[in-house]
């Protein structure tokens, strides 16, 4: 396998091309996932048969989850148990494993993020809209606070998590913006900034459940800017782990011709 070297400031570093080939990611129906760190051209095998199957069984898992979510907890604004969210981030993380593993990377997948666009205006922008239309958005508080948190941005960070992985993205570097999008959210930044973009005074406390979570409570607009800029190193952290090596480690990847 031919490797193409450069200098830089008299270190050998190794000039890779991200991305993925145009045939998919599938090579002798094995599993391949790009990562930068593989010399130009090289081909990702993995000899572990289940490799192939992560990314279906956790599209199963995470659409399981997701209609056991809408089907079978509380549509509400309240964190009525851990054990709800922790049903919901564990379905959200397992389509997002499902967007990341996925085997197939090539121009002619493009029309698959369609798909999201069908969903969104076909069901949560007529909905979400409907409660402001329809003037009943008091009266359905918690179903338009799940539209809008569970479904619709849910639904945006994995549109964005997926248009990435289909353009050559790496699987690593498709399950940080996955995660760091949920951190975001999670993070208290949303709360703060519904009282400085909309015409309304700073409020003295500030109950948001999934700070309370952690919290034990209701939290002052200051302890909530303190927890908020807490988020931002698990950001950065985040987005400088790792990943896509923990991932070959995983499954067992290796250049093609190469020892695992």
């Amino acid at each position: 396998m031919p490797e193409r070297w450069r200098r830089k400031k008299g270190a050998e570093v190794m000039a890779v091309k991200r991305g993925t080939p145009s045939l998919g990611l599938l090579r002798g129906g094995a599993s391949d996932t790009g990562s930068p760190r593989h010399p130009q051209g090289a081909v990702l095998r993995s000899e572990r048969t289940w490799a192939r199957h992560l990314w279906w069984v956790a599209l199963v898992a995470g659409s399981a989850g997701a209609a056991f979510t809408w089907l079978a907890t509380p549509h509400g604004r309240e964190i009525e148990a851990v054990w709800e969210l922790g049903v919901k981030l564990a379905a959200f993380a397992c389509l997002c494993a499902a967007i990341a593993f996925f085997p197939w990377s090539a121009p002619r997948l493009h029309w698959l993020l369609y798909v999201p666009f069908v969903f969104f205006t076909g069901y949560v922008i007529p909905r979400i809209s409907y409660f402001y239309y329809g003037d009943v958005a008091r009266a359905q508080g918690d179903s338009f606070y799940t539209h809008v948190y569970l479904l619709l941005y849910p639904g945006i960070v994995l549109t964005v998590a997926a248009a990435y992985r289909l353009g050559g993205g790496s699987p690593g570097a498709c399950l940080k913006i996955a995660v760091n999008g949920i951190v975001i959210v999670f993070s208290g930044f949303l709360d703060l900034m519904w009282f400085l973009v909309n015409p309304v005074e700073l409020p003295r406390v500030i109950d948001a459940p999934h700070i309370s979570i952690f919290t034990g409570g209701p939290i002052s607009y200051g302890a909530t800017v303190l927890f908020t800029l807490a988020h931002v190193p698990a950001i950065v952290l985040v987005g400088a782990l790792p990943v896509d090596r923990w991932i070959d480690r995983l499954l067992g990847l290796a250049p093609a011709g190469g020892s695992t």
